[in-house]
C-alpha cells in the first residue's frame, strides 16, 4: 500500500508527533510512504528535517491524476478543502486519534482495509 503525508498542518501541525509515528510504523509495517505537498520545498525539508530514510518526497500537483488506478492507496491530510488528492481514502488529521497507542491500532486498521 503507498500511503502519502501533507506536511504543513499534518506532519508539522498539532498532531504532528503522532502523524510522524504513524508513518514510521507503517513504513515498519511494509507500506511505501510518500511526503508531500502543495510546495515541493516543503516536502523535501520535511524530510531531511525528520531524516526519513526510504520516504519520497513529492508535490501534491505533480501527482494529480484522473486514473484511479494512479491514485495512493491513502492520503493523511488536514485541510478538508483538498478532496481534490489523488488517493483512494483521505484522512484527515482531526480524525485521529490523540494517544500514543493509536499509531498501532490505525495502522492496522489502514493496512487491513478498515477505514471506512
Amino acid at each position: 500500500m503507498t500511503i502519502a503525508f501533507d506536511v504543513k498542518g499534518t506532519l508539522e501541525g498539532p498532531k504532528g508527533k503522532f502523524v510522524l509515528g504513524l508513518l514510521l510504523k507503517l513504513q515498519e509495517m511494509g507500506h511505501e510512504c510518500v511526503v508531500w505537498s502543495g510546495s515541493y520545498g516543503y516536502a523535501v525539508d520535511c524530510v531531511a528535517k525528520y531524516g526519513l530514510e526510504n520516504v519520497r518526497a513529492e508535490s501534491k500537483s505533480d501527482k494529480w491524476s484522473r486514473d484511479e488506478a494512479n491514485f495512493y492507496d491513502v492520503a493523511i491530510e488536514d485541510d478538508r478543502g483538498q478532496t481534490w488528492l489523488a488517493a483512494k481514502k483521505i484522512v484527515f488529521v482531526d480524525e485521529l486519534p490523540n494517544d500514543p497507542g493509536g499509531v498501532n491500532r490505525l495502522a492496522d486498521m489502514i493496512t487491513d482495509g478498515e477505514l471506512k
